[in-house]
């Protein structure tokens, strides 16, 4: 973790404002977004931050035969859900995964598979492999 002078030392620190007031007692600090003249909250996020307004959730498998998922949100608006093979979970077949949370999935999740198009797929990529292949097969 870093210290506080550490922090302050970082370029986005000079994006800040800092105010502060004493209220019975107490020495309160907030910190503010200079850019966006709003408050800097990071309790906004669901899950862990990977990224401009962006988080995610990494779940467990809920039974025997499902798998670990992510749940993506923008701010606190679920986004898709992604197994780890890189199919739909909870119905989010032909979710388009924006490049950028695609790029921190990668790097936060690296063991999550995505499709070349960022584009979630009905089946697993196996069977869509497989698909594939079949075709190929037919054209042959």
């Amino acid at each position: 973790m870093k210290s506080f002078k550490e922090f302050l030392a970082e370029k986005e620190a000079e994006k800040r404002m800092w105010y502060t007031f004493e209220s019975e007692g107490y020495v309160v600090h907030i910190w503010f977004d200079s850019e966006e003249l709003h408050e800097i909250n990071e309790a906004k996020y669901k899950g862990t931050p990977i990224g401009g307004q962006y988080s995610a959730q990494l779940h467990q498998a809920h039974s025997t035969v499902g798998q670990q998922h992510l749940h993506v949100y923008a701010k606190n608006n679920q986004l898709f859900s992604l197994n780890k093979d890189g199919s739909a979970h909870d119905r989010s077949h032909t979710a388009v995964i924006p490049n950028k949370v695609a790029k921190a999935i990668k790097n936060h999740f690296p063991s999550f598979e995505l499709s070349s198009k960022n584009i979630i797929e009905y089946a697993p990529q196996a069977v869509q492999l497989l698909f594939k292949l079949e075709i190929i097969n037919e054209a042959m």
